[in-house]
């Protein structure tokens, strides 16, 4: 049996910890899944796997390899301790027939019973990337349009095709969309890709908010790409340090083109950080059932109130460019303010039809980017 043992620099692996703990299972029927897999390989590279079967995520570091060999270690106790270890290199040494890792460093030491790598599912690796079709984009649109879209997308308990976020990816354009059926979020970023291919696929949004934490603890350059390998049910990520493995949904993703009204009857700019602070504070008064704010656009100003029977009301108004007959219309506030906080521009641009219509909210910026929004009909 061969013995592992490598050194690592804390930071290094602290950072490769965070971006695959959060896959593992906690309590699930394999043991081995609440455990990351960790590989020394003779090329001086470390690999970190973890998966709950519906992801998997695998990132590398440079250490030093003394003995190749693998294991696999509890996530949660693993990360426990390396938080709390001194700033100085990391001795891992595995005793492969009791399954006991040894964690040295400075005074420290800590013993940690794993389980063999054999039980560990198996996970996909570089070599076997090599010979498959992939399309190459710069990463930070992508991060971009996943931070525009996925909130939006239905929650993930149900697993039906709106809990997922519709990609397509031709020469110039990278095009995302997510609706749960009250909202539909659109975003449409430029990107350089080679290949003239045209891809489109449903990624489950819960794939691609993991996918925006781990971008997060990695921070990337702009310089990053990103390499896509969508199969037939599963999409593969690829950066220079991770590979990121994903289930895709599969069906038909609702016609939301048909949705997006091409010109609106009524119009209105209003001031983005305004209508947010006023949002806010109205609020605090609706009903936390319905969450239903009212807003009245009148000339050249927008009234939003708030009222709940047994607790009182509260109102606010903004100016508004905004010149055509009032308008009454309701929404649930946290949708609104859920597209407001995401846009980046000084002002918002508020397209409107009736009180029952569809409202269309966008960032008056150069941004292709909408947030089409069902109003709740009062009684």
């Amino acid at each position: 049996m061969s013995n592992m043992e490598f050194t690592i620099e804390k930071e290094s692996l602290l950072t490769n910890l965070k971006i695959v703990e959060k896959t593992t299972v906690a309590r699930g029927i394999q043991p081995v899944l609440s455990n990351i897999l960790i590989n020394a390989t003779p090329d001086n590279y470390i690999t970190f796997s973890a998966t709950d079967l519906d992801i998997s995520i695998v990132s590398k570091t440079i250490a030093s390899v003394q003995t190749p060999g693998k294991i696999t270690l509890p996530a949660k106790k693993l990360s426990e301790i390396v938080s709390r270890l001194s700033n100085k290199p990391v001795v891992f040494s595995l005793n492969a027939e009791t399954n006991v890792v040894n964690i040295i460093c400075g005074n420290s030491k800590f013993e940690l019973i794993g389980i063999s790598a054999d039980e560990f599912p198996q996970t996909i690796n570089e070599e076997e990337l090599k010979d498959k079709e992939s399309v190459e984009i710069d990463l930070n649109p992508f991060i971009k349009s996943i931070k525009y879209t996925a909130f939006s997308a239905a929650n993930y308990e149900n697993r039906n095709i709106i809990s997922g976020v519709f990609c397509s990816i031709s020469k110039e354009n990278l095009e995302m969309a997510a609706t749960d059926g009250n909202r539909l979020t659109r975003i449409i970023e430029k990107i350089t890709n080679e290949k003239d291919t045209d891809l489109s696929c449903v990624i489950p949004s819960k794939t691609l908010q993991e996918f925006l934490r781990i971008a997060s603890i990695l921070k990337e350059t702009n310089e990053e790409k990103l390499c896509l390998f969508i199969e037939k049910t599963r999409i593969i990520f690829k950066t220079s340090s991770m590979i990121m493995t994903s289930r895709l949904l599969e069906g038909e993703y609702p016609p939301y083109k048909q949705l997006i009204p091409q010109s609106c009857e009524k119009n209105a700019v209003i001031k983005r950080e305004e209508m947010i602070s006023a949002l806010e504070r109205v609020a605090v008064m609706v009903n936390e059932r319905t969450n239903i704010v009212k807003f009245i656009f009148g000339e050249n100003t927008l009234f939003l109130k708030a009222d709940t029977p047994d607790a009182g009301l509260g109102e606010d108004s903004i100016s508004a460019q905004y010149t055509d007959e009032e308008l009454t219309i309701a929404f649930n506030y946290r949708y609104v303010l859920d597209s407001l906080k995401i846009m980046e521009s000084e002002n918002v641009k508020i397209g409107l039809g009736g009180s029952l219509s569809a409202t269309l909210f966008r960032p008056d910026s150069e941004d292709d980017y909408l947030c089409l929004i069902m109003p709740i009909q009062i009684r």
